[in-house]
């Protein structure tokens, strides 16, 4: 199993996750819509499941009573269709491309998630 954030592998934990637990390394909410098996950004509400209730932030802990943990979670999102459109964009009209204020600012907390990782492997895991 993985973390649905950081793509650790999750080691010592029982597979029913209680709805308050947390991966100690990147401070993950396990229970969460982006771990469980059902999550699908393609349907309407990123979930297969028919009853789900519909949540917000799909990376808090919540209350599923249908709550299957996804094994191979870790999904990094591909950036590359809407950088190619912007582009398209800027060159249509003449523009200069601004910078990628989106993709910075994701690589930044990538980079922060990754050095906080790396730090709490160093100093070790608190439990």
């Amino acid at each position: 199993m993985q973390c649905w954030k950081c793509g650790a592998e999750l080691k010592n934990m029982l597979l029913l996750f209680s709805r308050n637990e947390e991966f100690g390394k990147c401070r993950a909410d396990l229970h969460a819509c982006l771990g469980r098996e059902y999550y699908d950004s393609a349907f309407s509400d990123s979930c297969r499941e028919d009853r789900a209730d519909f949540t917000l932030d799909k990376d808090k802990a919540k209350f599923c009573d249908s709550f299957t943990v996804h094994i191979q979670a870790c999904r990094h999102k591909d950036n590359a269709p809407a950088r190619k459109a912007r582009v398209a964009l800027a060159e249509k009209f003449g523009e200069d491309l601004p910078a990628d204020n989106v993709d910075s600012i994701q690589a930044a907390q990538t980079e922060a998630d990754r050095a906080l990782v790396e730090l709490e492997r160093l100093v070790g895991e608190r439990e």
